[in-house]
């Protein structure tokens, strides 16, 4: 029977193949690439997403007030080529129309449009603008002055001199210094001259509005006259209960803009006409019903949203309130019962609480509208939880916010939770504090760094010396088999242990592959690149503020479940500065102290 073996092929130079081509797979993955080109005079900041498949459509999004690209992520399923471009031209905004009165941004705008439109085979009459407010002023401008045939605009400004006049610094960018009426007035006749001079009607546009919007009568209606000479003009009209804002319009009509862009990027055109899109109608009695049952329900809100802890301050914010609303209002701020607000940590039923402040929160209503509108004005909470961390001893606590109502005899501890998952770590005074949070719950842990076990840790220390106060301290330390490949992959620590306790230092992961390199084992293939710690400042650990002594000095890593520590040496300080005396375990060149000794441990208890 013939054998299968192969031998093995010889080694050939690698200049005897072909040159390393770029692989299809790679060239065709849709990824929005960010680019910063020069157009006319000015430099265009734009986002290009190639389209997906045999989509073959353009978009064209001019974003609004205070959003860098237009709609955010909602043009995810957008599967067309999408250019989405910038409002900003020499460090300021533009309105896609002018800088400080320099019209010449419009026609580098419009070269970079008509670039793309060209090279993708697009005509004037497929391409599709869009944009909402700013944006949507931005899509009526170049449609009609360009000669676009789709423009979808959502919320857009009329006289965009008058609403530019004092807005931030919108009207300086845009009006020049001093913002002069003069200029207001020429600025607020763009839109108004274009429509009166256009002579081709044979175009598409979709208007979304509503009349509890204030720029409706502001702004929109100014539209109406001009945009109903064209053949096929649709206008939605947006009703909610749950209106509070001009931008709200957008979002809660969100549906029909996409189902719009669907539709025109695909060279279908839909001819509406004008329509409400939802209902501002209110049951009262129904909601009251069904709002004071929500009241009575045992629950409550408790997110946890923002956690900033250094070795310095803990604070934490988020929502929590008592969901509903009570059949009785009282005279307080939000016009209902006044909630105050705890956070409470447990552990082996043992109970550690400090009150919260209650803070408003912007459009908290859009988060937990449930049927019927309540506004949750003060739904939000801060806390300053430095001092309690410091306090707690070590172990695991679960987090809850405890919500009350005296007025109403409400009492309810709900576990706070979190909408993404959450990793926070600091520490202080020889201690971390660990705080992990997902849509289930909340937990924080305390745990000593001192005590910190090596493990199979990888550490050597490369400099350890004393200049003046200063302590300069890095080198290499990672745990095989978890990558290091980015500056979050661990958290670092200094721990300087004396006399009086304690005293603990952030150290820094910076990226130094070829100093790792020689301590990665042989047929490890993790990447470990930013397995190195150093300080924050280049000078070193200021010690300045530690009383003179002797100290021992420990460098602890936090990855993961896990705190991993080595001894780096000892620092004897004096008045005058101090002296480094480097732990010769963790001296450079020995890069597994801790798998050693972890081997020499295993091996003696065998």
């Amino acid at each position: 029977m013939e054998s299968n073996h192969v031998s093995p092929a010889n080694p050939h130079p690698v200049d005897t193949l072909p040159v390393a081509s770029e692989n299809y797979r790679t060239a065709t993955i849709r990824t929005p690439e960010i680019r910063i080109e020069k157009w006319g005079k000015w430099e265009i900041e734009y986002e290009f997403t190639p389209a997906a498949g045999d989509h073959r459509g353009l978009l064209v999004v001019f974003s609004s007030v205070g959003s860098k690209y237009g709609f955010g992520n909602a043009l995810s399923g957008v599967q067309c080529n999408v250019l989405r471009i910038r409002d900003r031209f020499d460090g300021g905004t533009s309105y896609y129309v002018c800088r400080d009165m320099d019209f010449s941004v419009s026609d580098a705008v419009e070269e970079l449009i008509s670039s793309y439109a060209e090279r993708l085979g697009q005509s004037r009459d497929s391409v599709v603008l869009a944009g909402s407010s700013k944006g949507g002023s931005a899509a009526i401008f170049y449609g009609l002055k360009y000669g676009y045939r789709n423009i979808v605009a959502s919320t857009p400004q009329y006289y965009i001199g008058s609403y530019s006049q004092g807005h931030g610094v919108l009207g300086a960018y845009v009006l020049g210094e001093g913002e002069p009426q003069e200029n207001v007035d020429r600025l607020d006749a763009v839109l108004s001259t274009l429509l009166a001079e256009d002579e081709n009607h044979d175009r598409n546009i979709y208007l979304v509005s509503s009349t509890q919007d204030y720029q409706y009568e502001q702004e929109v209606v100014h539209f109406l006259p001009a945009l109903r000479k064209y053949s096929n003009f649709n206008l939605f009209m947006v009703q909610s209960p749950a209106f509070v804002k001009h931008a709200e319009v957008t979002r809660q009509g969100l549906s029909v803009i996409l189902s719009v862009i669907y539709a025109l990027t695909e060279g279908t055109t839909p001819r509406w006409g004008e329509v409400q899109v939802g209902s501002s109608e209110v049951d009262e009695s129904a909601a009251s019903a069904y709002l004071a049952d929500l009241r009575a329900r045992d629950t409550a809100a408790a997110v946890l949203t923002g956690a900033a802890l250094t070795g310095r301050q803990a604070r934490l914010t988020g929502h929590a309130f008592l969901p509903g609303a009570a059949a009785a209002a009282e005279e307080s701020g939000d016009g209902g019962p006044r909630e105050t607000k705890q956070l409470v940590l447990v552990r082996d039923g043992e109970a550690w609480v400090t009150d919260v402040d209650t803070v408003p929160v912007d459009q908290l209503y859009l988060k937990y509208f449930e049927k019927h509108f309540v506004s949750y004005a003060d739904g939000g909470f801060a806390c300053d939880a430095k001092e309690l961390f410091d306090s707690l001893p070590e172990g695991v606590y679960d987090a809850f916010a405890r919500v009350r109502s005296e007025s109403e005899g409400i009492d309810r501890r709900v576990p706070l939770v979190t909408f993404n998952a959450i990793d926070r770590r600091s520490a202080s005074r020889g201690s971390e504090v660990v705080l992990k949070g997902d849509k289930k719950r909340v937990r924080l842990i305390k745990r000593s760094l001192v005590d910190g076990a090596p493990g199979g840790s990888v550490f050597s220390v490369k400099r350890f010396t004393m200049n003046g106060h200063h302590l300069r301290v890095y080198g290499v330390y990672f745990l095989p088999g978890r990558n290091a490949d980015g500056k979050n992959h661990a958290t670092y620590y200094l721990t300087l242990q004396g006399a009086d306790g304690g005293h603990t230092f952030d150290l820094q992961p910076v990226l130094r592959t070829e100093k790792v390199r020689p301590h990665v084992s042989p047929g490890d293939f993790g990447s470990y690149g930013y397995g190195f710690f150093t300080s924050l400042d280049p000078t070193g650990v200021d010690l300045s503020a530690l009383p003179p002594g002797s100290y021992t000095v420990q460098v602890s890593m936090s990855v993961g479940g896990g705190l991993f520590t080595h001894p780096a040496g000892r620092v004897e300080l004096g008045r005058d500065g101090g002296k480094a005396f480097r732990d010769t375990a963790g001296a450079e060149g020995d890069a597994r102290t801790g798998a050693r000794r972890s081997l020499r441990s295993r091996l003696r208890r065998l």
